[in-house]
């Protein structure tokens, strides 16, 4: 027994001493004591062999019929509209848009009509309070990288009539070398030395800019987060309503999975009942088949969550933080640099959350409320007819297209890149709402009044073309 306890000591010795230089960066950057907290129990999890995989044999397939649909929820509507004042929405803008070539914001990047990201979720606020005759504020989570471009985008545009903030930051965790687990150190640039937390970073994000106290004391119970390119995400009075009248801590909104689905995170169930969800990079290679069934694991996470933030409060008075399941994310300490030293970059994802609340849910909605942009083939589609933009300034898919959008894949010598892209479009997009697939392999333009439809394969060999 004391053999073991020794065992033990040393071991919490050695946790302390490997954190310590972690420590004392974190403090020096300024970092509040709660981010150390949370980032040491990660790196402790880290440091004692835990990958935070979850395999198969761990969780069970959610099956048809055991989470409500969106269609049910009707009657919560009343309700919701009572409540309107109570909410607040937020959303996640850290995202730069680096899968686009582009060193900004992604939120700054014109979507339709010539209006960004920005301006559109400006104007779906703008037009909820008109609407309602309530001030529901909205509250923009921005990284270091994206807050100056956020604030010249939505000059103007204020929460005064609550007296909350319309920004908060992210914080920043340090990078961790991979052979050694030592701090990572980069002396050609050392912002490469932090990597953004992922999105879990939220329910911390509350506390250390004072917001979760603020928002309870504003009379502001419940938020309803997003990200901030997925467009189809509109405040709902039924989905409010719902989790007010169940009194629900936590409801996540998922999606039938398509195939183009299939790496994204899943929800299943741990083997005590709890729902969970599963992230591709928790998933052992082993059993990426199963994880990439969509009939197996119908449905995926749209990274839209609905809190009850008294609920949220009262997890991190009783365990110091919101404890999410860690994700290990490999990665060259220099991303455009292959030979640069390999770090492990420590995450968590919002809505792992679900997790830690008794009673969390989750309800199936439609696709409709899922319109997220990741890549220019993403932007392509949502640019064009495809989609309809409404009178609330939400995105949603055409009604000939409810069933599925197009498959577009676009050459990525010519179009990954934003500038790149918009060159090749300058009449803007083409017809796509009678289109199957889209596979563009070339340097292609397109003209104006392009119609596409079935299943387009534009093929081009040498000089560049004009696709009339």
């Amino acid at each position: 027994m004391n053999a073991l306890r020794e065992l033990l000591e040393t071991a919490s010795c050695d946790l302390h001493a490997r954190f310590r230089p972690f420590a004392e960066k974190m403090e020096q950057a300024g970092l509040d004591p709660m981010v150390l907290n949370v980032f040491k129990s990660l790196y402790d999890r880290l440091l004692c062999g835990e990958t935070g995989d979850m395999p198969e044999r761990s969780v069970v397939p959610v099956k048809e019929g055991e989470i409500r649909r969106y269609g049910e929820l009707a009657d919560y509507t009343d309700l919701g509209m009572t409540l309107m004042n109570q909410v607040a929405i937020i959303k996640l803008n850290g995202g730069l848009g680096t899968s686009m070539g582009l060193e900004r914001a992604k939120s700054i990047i014109p979507v339709r009509d010539g209006m960004t990201f920005l301006d559109l979720i400006r104007a779906q606020v703008e037009c909820l309070r008109s609407s309602y005759g309530v001030n529901t504020p909205l509250l923009l989570m921005n990284s270091f990288r994206t807050h100056e471009d956020t604030l010249a985008a939505m000059r103007g545009f204020d929460n005064a009539a609550t007296g909350l903030p319309l920004t908060f930051m992210q914080n920043r965790f340090p990078k961790v070398l991979a052979d050694s687990l030592e701090p990572a150190r980069w002396l050609p640039d050392p912002e490469l030395e932090w990597n953004p937390p992922g999105h879990g970073d939220i329910y911390t994000s509350l506390v250390t800019s004072h917001l979760l106290p603020q928002l309870l004391a504003a009379g502001i119970r419940y938020a309803f987060v997003s990200n901030s390119d997925n467009l189809g995400a509109l405040l709902d009075p039924a989905l409010l309503g719902y989790i007010a009248a169940e009194k629900l801590p936590f409801v996540m909104e998922v999606a039938r999975r398509q195939d183009t689905d299939r790496k994204g995170g899943h929800l299943a169930r741990l083997r005590d009942g709890r729902l969970v969800l599963r992230e591709i990079s928790q998933c052992p290679n082993e059993d990426l088949e199963h994880f990439q069934n969509v009939a197996r694991h119908r449905y995926f996470n749209t990274n839209s969550i609905w809190l009850d933030l008294a609920a949220v409060e009262e997890v991190v008075l009783r365990e110091g933080m919101v404890p999410l399941a860690l994700i290990r994310n490999r990665k060259n300490i220099d991303p455009r640099n292959l030979g640069s030293p390999k770090v492990i970059q420590v995450e968590t994802a919002m809505g792992a959350a679900i997790a830690c609340f008794p009673k969390a849910s989750a309800v199936e909605v439609p696709r409709s409320r899922f319109a997220p942009v990741k890549t220019t083939a993403d932007l392509l589609t949502v640019m064009s007819d495809c989609y309809e933009l409404r009178d609330d300034f939400s995105l949603a898919p055409h009604p000939d297209r409810a069933a599925a959008l197009p498959s577009v894949r676009l050459d990525s010598r010519y179009y990954t890149r934003i500038d790149d892209f918009t060159r090749r479009f300058p009449q803007g997009p083409p017809s796509m709402v009678g289109c199957s697939s889209l596979c563009v392999t070339g340097d292609v333009t397109f003209g104006d009044g392009v119609v596409l439809s079935g299943d387009e394969s534009i093929r081009v060999h040498g000089a560049a073309s004009v696709f009339r």
